[in-house]
């Protein structure tokens, strides 16, 4: 997969989600279904899963042992990145803490699925070559 395309598809699958968020609050009216901070934990989760690719997607053109190393070093920058973001989150306002947390980790867990399937094709794709 080409760079070119994991970014049209990337941003495809981020506009899917971004649109899935922006019709729960309106599907569960009185409940609520996202936290204040949700569009900051997007855009968090939305950069960070950027970088953590392209960092991966270059180890894995070099190839060898550092390929491995950048598709870990990739996913471990990403998660403490989040993380930082959402601890400060969470100990600066308070009174959404498990709103805030649901939301964080359905994002990042949607984010990695996208991102490690993707990067699973390209070493597919190095295999068969």
């Amino acid at each position: 997969m080409t760079l070119l395309r994991f970014l049209f598809y990337f941003h495809g699958f981020s506009l899917v989600v971004a649109g899935i968020a922006a019709i729960l609050p309106l599907l569960f009216d009185g409940v609520p279904v996202l936290s204040p901070h949700f569009w900051l934990l997007f855009g968090v989760v939305f950069a960070t899963t950027l970088l953590a690719y392209l960092l991966s997607d270059l180890g894995i053109r070099k190839g060898g042992e550092l390929s491995i190393l950048s598709l870990i070093g990739g996913l471990f920058v990403k998660l403490l990145l989040c993380l930082a973001v959402v601890a400060v989150l969470i100990i600066k306002y308070p009174d959404n803490k498990m709103l805030t947390a649901l939301n964080f980790f359905s994002l990042y867990f949607l984010f990695t699925a996208f991102e490690v399937t993707c990067l699973l094709r390209n070493l597919r794709d190095q295999n068969q070559t």
